[in-house]
């Protein structure tokens, strides 16, 4: 499964502190909740589900 990273637009500086001022005031722990529920959106997969990564591209060799 390849990840989408086009549907995210760069931001001005301006536009970036009003977005962070949502989040002001909220403990780690809310912020971890939002950015899971923000990626979940993002990539299109379930919460707590997060999609394998496919290791089976990448080798490996013992030196010595």
């Amino acid at each position: 499964m390849k990840l989408d990273r086009t549907i995210h637009k760069a931001y001005h500086f301006k536009e970036q502190l009003s977005e962070s001022e949502n989040y002001k005031g909220t403990s780690f722990q809310e912020k971890v909740l939002a950015f899971n529920y923000l990626q979940s959106v993002a990539y299109n997969f379930e919460i707590n589900k997060y999609p394998k990564m496919d290791k089976s591209i990448y080798s490996s060799r013992k030196n010595g």
